[in-house]
Protein backbone atom coordinates (compact mmCIF):
# COMPACT_ATOMS: atom_id res chain seq x y z
CA UNK A 1 0.00 0.00 0.00
CA UNK A 2 1.35 3.42 -0.77
CA UNK A 3 0.26 7.03 -0.39
CA UNK A 4 1.21 9.53 -3.05
CA UNK A 5 1.23 13.33 -2.95
CA UNK A 6 -2.50 13.84 -2.94
CA UNK A 7 -3.01 11.22 -0.20
CA UNK A 8 -4.26 8.48 -2.52
CA UNK A 9 -3.45 4.89 -1.64
CA UNK A 10 -2.61 2.04 -4.01
CA UNK A 11 -2.89 -1.66 -3.17
CA UNK A 12 -2.09 -4.50 -5.56
CA UNK A 13 -3.53 -8.00 -5.18
CA UNK A 14 -2.40 -10.93 -7.34
CA UNK A 15 -4.63 -14.01 -7.61
CA UNK A 16 -3.66 -17.09 -9.61
CA UNK A 17 -6.74 -19.16 -10.55
CA UNK A 18 -6.93 -22.84 -9.65
CA UNK A 19 -7.01 -25.16 -12.66
CA UNK A 20 -10.39 -24.94 -14.37
CA UNK A 21 -11.58 -22.13 -12.08
CA UNK A 22 -10.63 -19.11 -14.23
CA UNK A 23 -14.23 -18.12 -15.05
CA UNK A 24 -15.41 -18.51 -11.44
CA UNK A 25 -12.47 -16.50 -10.14
CA UNK A 26 -13.12 -13.79 -12.72
CA UNK A 27 -16.76 -13.59 -11.59
CA UNK A 28 -15.68 -13.39 -7.92
CA UNK A 29 -13.21 -10.62 -8.81
CA UNK A 30 -15.99 -8.76 -10.63
CA UNK A 31 -18.14 -8.94 -7.48
CA UNK A 32 -15.20 -7.68 -5.37
CA UNK A 33 -14.49 -4.73 -7.64
CA UNK A 34 -18.17 -3.76 -7.87
CA UNK A 35 -18.50 -3.82 -4.08
CA UNK A 36 -15.36 -1.68 -3.66
CA UNK A 37 -16.86 1.05 -5.87
CA UNK A 38 -19.61 1.62 -3.30
CA UNK A 39 -17.16 2.47 -0.51
CA UNK A 40 -16.28 6.06 0.37
CA UNK A 41 -12.98 7.21 -1.07
CA UNK A 42 -12.87 4.58 -3.82
CA UNK A 43 -11.04 6.09 -6.81
CA UNK A 44 -10.96 3.10 -9.10
CA UNK A 45 -9.76 -0.43 -9.56
CA UNK A 46 -7.97 -1.91 -12.53
CA UNK A 47 -8.09 -5.63 -13.22
CA UNK A 48 -5.29 -7.00 -15.36
CA UNK A 49 -6.12 -10.39 -16.83
CA UNK A 50 -3.64 -13.28 -16.89
CA UNK A 51 -1.04 -13.14 -19.66
CA UNK A 52 0.96 -16.35 -19.67
CA UNK A 53 3.75 -16.98 -18.96
CA UNK A 54 4.73 -13.60 -17.48
CA UNK A 55 1.55 -13.08 -15.49
CA UNK A 56 -0.23 -16.31 -14.60
CA UNK A 57 -2.98 -14.67 -12.58
CA UNK A 58 -5.28 -11.71 -12.21
CA UNK A 59 -3.82 -8.47 -10.84
CA UNK A 60 -6.15 -6.03 -9.06
CA UNK A 61 -4.90 -2.48 -8.53
CA UNK A 62 -7.11 -0.68 -6.01
CA UNK A 63 -6.93 3.09 -5.51
CA UNK A 64 -8.53 4.88 -2.55
CA UNK A 65 -8.44 8.52 -1.50
CA UNK A 66 -6.88 7.81 1.92
CA UNK A 67 -5.44 5.00 4.02
CA UNK A 68 -8.53 5.19 6.23
CA UNK A 69 -10.82 4.69 3.21
CA UNK A 70 -8.85 1.62 2.11
CA UNK A 71 -8.85 0.28 5.68
CA UNK A 72 -12.65 0.73 5.91
CA UNK A 73 -13.03 -1.37 2.74
CA UNK A 74 -10.55 -4.02 3.95
CA UNK A 75 -12.22 -4.24 7.38
CA UNK A 76 -15.76 -4.47 6.04
CA UNK A 77 -17.84 -7.63 6.35
CA UNK A 78 -18.70 -7.37 2.66
CA UNK A 79 -15.04 -7.41 1.62
CA UNK A 80 -14.30 -10.36 3.95
CA UNK A 81 -17.23 -12.33 2.52
CA UNK A 82 -16.27 -11.64 -1.10
CA UNK A 83 -12.58 -12.40 -0.49
CA UNK A 84 -13.58 -15.73 1.05
CA UNK A 85 -15.50 -16.59 -2.12
CA UNK A 86 -12.60 -15.53 -4.36
CA UNK A 87 -10.21 -17.61 -2.25
CA UNK A 88 -12.19 -20.75 -3.17
CA UNK A 89 -11.02 -20.30 -6.77
CA UNK A 90 -7.50 -19.00 -6.07
CA UNK A 91 -4.44 -21.22 -6.16
CA UNK A 92 -2.78 -20.77 -2.78
CA UNK A 93 -3.02 -17.47 -0.95
CA UNK A 94 -3.41 -14.24 -2.91
CA UNK A 95 -0.29 -12.09 -2.98
CA UNK A 96 -0.75 -8.60 -1.52
CA UNK A 97 1.79 -6.04 -2.59
CA UNK A 98 2.36 -2.97 -0.50
CA UNK A 99 4.28 -0.44 -2.53
CA UNK A 100 6.74 2.23 -1.57
CA UNK A 101 5.92 5.77 -2.66
CA UNK A 102 8.25 5.54 -5.65
CA UNK A 103 6.67 2.34 -6.98
CA UNK A 104 3.15 3.72 -6.66
CA UNK A 105 3.98 6.61 -8.99
CA UNK A 106 4.61 4.15 -11.80
CA UNK A 107 1.54 1.93 -11.38
CA UNK A 108 -0.30 1.82 -14.74
CA UNK A 109 -3.60 3.67 -14.73
CA UNK A 110 -5.31 1.18 -17.02
CA UNK A 111 -5.13 -2.52 -17.68
CA UNK A 112 -3.74 -1.87 -21.16
CA UNK A 113 -0.89 0.34 -19.96
CA UNK A 114 2.47 -1.47 -19.82
CA UNK A 115 4.66 -1.16 -16.75
CA UNK A 116 7.48 1.28 -17.47
CA UNK A 117 11.02 -0.03 -17.76
CA UNK A 118 13.44 0.49 -14.90
CA UNK A 119 15.48 2.73 -17.20
CA UNK A 120 12.51 5.06 -17.76
CA UNK A 121 11.68 5.10 -14.03
CA UNK A 122 15.32 5.92 -13.33
CA UNK A 123 15.34 8.83 -15.79
CA UNK A 124 12.13 10.33 -14.37
CA UNK A 125 13.38 9.87 -10.80
CA UNK A 126 16.67 11.59 -11.67
CA UNK A 127 14.79 14.48 -13.31
CA UNK A 128 13.14 15.11 -9.93
CA UNK A 129 16.02 14.33 -7.59
CA UNK A 130 18.80 16.30 -9.29
CA UNK A 131 17.16 19.74 -9.08
CA UNK A 132 15.95 19.08 -5.53
CA UNK A 133 19.44 18.13 -4.34
CA UNK A 134 20.89 21.18 -6.09
CA UNK A 135 18.32 23.64 -4.72
CA UNK A 136 18.25 22.27 -1.16
CA UNK A 137 22.05 22.04 -1.13
CA UNK A 138 22.38 25.63 -2.29
CA UNK A 139 19.89 26.88 0.32
CA UNK A 140 21.64 24.89 3.04
CA UNK A 141 25.04 26.31 2.04
CA UNK A 142 23.66 29.81 2.51
CA UNK A 143 22.19 29.27 5.99
CA UNK A 144 24.46 26.70 7.67
CA UNK A 145 27.89 27.69 9.07
CA UNK A 146 30.83 26.85 6.79
CA UNK A 147 32.34 24.42 9.30
CA UNK A 148 29.28 22.13 9.39
CA UNK A 149 30.39 18.54 8.67
CA UNK A 150 29.53 17.13 5.24
CA UNK A 151 27.66 14.25 6.89
CA UNK A 152 25.23 16.67 8.54
CA UNK A 153 24.73 18.59 5.28
CA UNK A 154 23.94 15.40 3.34
CA UNK A 155 21.65 14.24 6.15
CA UNK A 156 19.63 17.46 6.02
CA UNK A 157 19.49 17.62 2.20
CA UNK A 158 18.31 14.01 1.86
CA UNK A 159 15.81 14.48 4.70
CA UNK A 160 14.30 17.30 2.60
CA UNK A 161 14.65 15.69 -0.85
CA UNK A 162 13.04 12.31 -0.11
CA UNK A 163 9.65 13.55 1.15
CA UNK A 164 9.53 16.34 -1.45
CA UNK A 165 10.18 13.80 -4.18
CA UNK A 166 7.77 11.21 -2.75
CA UNK A 167 4.82 13.48 -2.07
CA UNK A 168 5.13 16.39 -4.51
CA UNK A 169 7.61 16.10 -7.38
CA UNK A 170 7.54 12.36 -8.21
CA UNK A 171 3.79 12.00 -8.74
CA UNK A 172 3.72 15.17 -10.84
CA UNK A 173 6.61 14.02 -13.03
CA UNK A 174 4.98 10.65 -13.67
CA UNK A 175 1.80 12.48 -14.66
CA UNK A 176 3.76 14.73 -17.04
CA UNK A 177 5.70 11.81 -18.56
CA UNK A 178 2.94 9.16 -18.40
CA UNK A 179 2.62 8.78 -22.20
CA UNK A 180 6.37 8.17 -22.55
CA UNK A 181 6.62 5.98 -19.45
CA UNK A 182 3.89 3.64 -20.66
CA UNK A 183 4.92 3.59 -24.32
CA UNK A 184 7.25 1.14 -26.03
CA UNK A 185 9.68 3.93 -26.95
CA UNK A 186 13.21 3.42 -25.67
CA UNK A 187 14.93 5.71 -23.18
Amino acid sequence: MSEVSDGTVTKIVDRVPRAGMEAKLEHAIHDLTQAATRFPGHLGVTVIRPALPAQPGFRLVYKFATSDDLRAWEDSNEQHRLVSVANLYTQGEPHYQRLTGLEAWFTPATSTAPYPSRAKMTVVSWLGIFPLVYVYGDILNRIVPAGTPGFVRVLVVTALVVPTMSYIVGPRLTHIFKAWLHSNKAV
